[in-house]
């Protein structure tokens, strides 16, 4: 049975990551365009690259990923996924002309041609970079996920740096740091140059004549109301309603069987009459946009 992997063309829309989250990381259109199926022989050379990688990115932003539900083992095998895309579309030897100028240049400097293991060097140099930057966009998708999930930045601070002297409200940053004169930091920056400096403990700190400032962010947790909106209030459960509460719910649900049962013995054009004037009476109130929708999927069925 051939083990060779189907890789259909991909919708023409733009994907998102609220719908499509596993093909926006693993950038679905390089993967797609990539035709060769590489065998564990031809990644094995690249494997200590990406398992550094992976490893590297999963350990920086392990709060991010536990949001998504990625684990360590999960970063392996995107890793290993774009080093399918890497070897189908960007080693010297999917790109004849890059070759060509590959062995022009090494016979200049080396004064002989390029040997298998030198090639091999260059595609794995190339591979680290293009690597870097795939890590870099899981980072950037995971956290628009989480922004969909939470509807908040996910780090619990953001980064800035810059020449002149922090306000003392480190606060007014978040909305004012390019007129300060400071700009943004990726998060693993801010922590490379803090470990550099052996500072773990300071919000505000100098390093190469700028200050490097991590603001905190405001936290704001779940509360009742947004698992209300969402359908999830704990107190629908008629074990948490009080008695009134109780009685009433029950009662309600009592008059409905018996409306129902009733609607079920009209003739049907009795029922078409009374979703027509449903209908008619509702169709103008959003509150009723589901129940409108499926009083004319019923009506349509009595036609």
């Amino acid at each position: 049975m051939s083990r060779r992997v189907s890789r259909p063309q991909a919708d023409k829309k733009k994907i998102h990551c609220k719908n499509e989250f596993e093909l926006c990381y693993l950038r679905h259109q390089y993967l797609r365009r990539a035709k060769k199926n590489p065998n564990n022989k031809e990644m094995e050379p690249f494997q200590k690259i990406t398992t550094l990688f992976a490893q590297k990115t999963y350990f920086t932003y392990r709060k991010l990923f536990f949001l998504v539900g990625l684990e360590r083992e999960d970063l392996i095998n995107i890793a290993n996924v774009h080093l399918v895309s890497f070897l189908g579309l960007f080693s010297l030897e999917s790109m004849p002309d890059k070759y060509k100028e590959f062995v022009r240049y090494f016979k200049e400097i080396q004064n002989k041609k390029p040997q298998e293991n030198d090639i091999l060097d260059k595609n794995k140099a190339n591979f680290t970079l293009f690597l870097k930057q795939r890590m870099e966009d899981v980072v950037r998708v995971c956290r628009q996920k989480v922004r969909n999930i939470k509807g908040l930045p996910v780090d619990g601070f953001f980064y800035y740096y810059g020449p002149n002297k922090p306000p003392k409200n480190t606060q007014e940053l978040i909305k004012n740091y390019e007129h300060l004169g400071f700009r943004k930091l990726d998060i693993a920056v801010f922590k490379s140059i803090k470990k550099k400096i052996d500072n773990t403990i300071d919000l505000v700190f100098i390093f190469d004549g700028n200050y490097y400032i991590a603001v905190p962010l405001e936290k704001n947790t779940l509360r009742l109301h947004d698992f209300s909106g969402a359908g999830l209030n704990p107190y629908d459960s008629l074990h948490n309603m009080t008695p009134e509460e109780a009685y009433f719910t029950l009662e309600e649900e009592e008059i409905w069987d018996s409306h129902q049962e009733a609607f079920e013995t009209f003739a049907p054009e009795d029922k078409k009459t009374v979703i027509q004037n449903f209908i008619e009476e509702n169709r103008k109130d959003p509150k009723y946009r589901e129940e409108i929708r499926t009083a004319r999927r019923l009506l349509r069925e009595l036609t």
